[in-house]
């Protein structure tokens, strides 16, 4: 770490109403709000949501890899403990596929690997909806229409007007999966089930299809087509806990995820902050209390746990102290009987040499009463 380093902390939102929170940003501001964490869309109030940032695009002939956009490796995402398997191309039926837009390394792919271990980790993923907007003036103009290559379609654009452009695009929608809608002076491309997109233009300009700002091709073919990424929504009932695999956190965060625990109940109405005077607020009370219930009964599952763990502590190490004393005591009467030998050998040794020192004696009474 340098001595100039700076860390940011990081954002979460909660609904007091119980009602779904929408977060979305005004028109010429993507950039601006893209920095400050947060992600558009409608978030669902009591569910844990992770959205993953923006990945950057790639311009034709540019494969995606662990120094680009990241690609989801069998070792680079774990989700509650649990290894996430590597995304698939077979998981995305729906991506138009070039160098730049592989279906393995899209949102959808991303999802399903995801979605492979929601037995295990109890929480869900989804592709967001894959977006592109302009972040500056329109220059709509007559007499410069011209080919707009998208998804695999080649559709021509009359550029005249707004309407004319929307209209062009959204001819050849069911092809591309790509909707145009009307965005600020300018329009968006919008893939909900979140495919790639993938765009290049000839004879054109950003501007002219009202995309300012927009990495787009410009050679009207597949071979200089940018590829767009979605982002992925992961979301559980409870809190979760994402972190960076085996492989490092550089492929993680290329892939938008962010290491930290998501959700929990120390969120929305506390049980102290209920009013049940209304029907929404004997609603968001219910809410408030399930809550709480919840959180005593995850402190109890903890403290049973842990409880568990020391007796278990307990008897090993009292079945340990058994063993010892059991040992030392078979010690201790190895050394009593072989003390007890030595003391029988050295009686039995003391007795045969009395017994012989007295018939020695003996022997000497006899041989003088022979003299005698």
């Amino acid at each position: 770490l340098a001595a100039t380093d700076t860390f940011i902390g990081t954002i979460s939102l909660y609904s007091k109403t119980n009602s779904p929170i929408v977060v979305e940003h005004g028109a010429g501001t993507g950039q601006a709000f893209a920095n400050i964490g947060l992600s558009t869309g409608t978030f669902d109030s009591n569910t844990a949501t992770s959205v993953s940032t923006l990945r950057g695009s790639l311009a034709g002939g540019t494969p995606p890899s662990v120094t680009a956009t990241g690609v989801l490796n069998g070792n680079t995402l774990e989700i509650n403990g649990i290894t996430i398997r590597g995304a698939r191309a077979t998981d995305d039926t729906a991506s138009y596929a070039n160098t730049a837009s592989t279906k393995a390394a899209s949102a959808i792919a991303i999802a399903a690997a995801i979605n492979a271990s929601s037995s295990m980790t109890g929480v869900r993923a989804q592709a967001s909806a894959n977006v592109l907007r302009s972040n500056a003036a329109a220059s709509f103009s007559a007499g410069t229409s011209g080919s707009l290559f998208l998804n695999g379609v080649t559709v021509t654009v009359n550029t005249l007007t707004r309407d004319n452009v929307i209209e062009d695009i959204n001819s050849v929608s069911g092809q591309t999966g790509v909707v145009a809608r009307e965005y600020g002076a300018g329009i968006e491309l919008v893939a909900e089930d979140g495919r790639n997109i993938v765009a290049s233009f000839a004879t054109l300009t950003a501007g002219n299809l009202g995309l300012a700002s927009v990495a787009i091709g410009t050679s009207g073919t597949a071979g200089d087509g940018v590829a767009h990424y979605a982002t992925v929504a992961v979301s559980s009932d409870k809190a979760f806990n994402v972190t960076h695999g085996s492989e490092g956190a550089t492929n993680f965060e290329l892939l938008g995820f962010r290491s930290g625990i998501f959700g929990g109940s120390d969120t929305g109405v506390k049980v102290a902050e209920v009013n049940v005077e209304t029907q929404l607020g004997a609603q968001i009370a219910l809410t408030a209390i399930d809550a709480a219930i919840e959180d005593v009964s995850s402190s109890q599952a903890r403290s049973g746990a842990f409880q568990n763990r020391l007796d278990a502590s307990i008897n090993v190490l009292s079945e340990s102290s058994e063993n010892a004393s059991a040992a030392r005591s078979r010690i201790l009467d190895t050394d009593y009987a072989s003390e007890t030998t030595a003391l029988a050998k050295a009686q039995i040794v003391q007795q045969a040499a009395t017994a012989m020192l007295a018939q020695a004696n003996q022997q000497q009474q006899s041989v003088l009463a022979l003299l005698q």
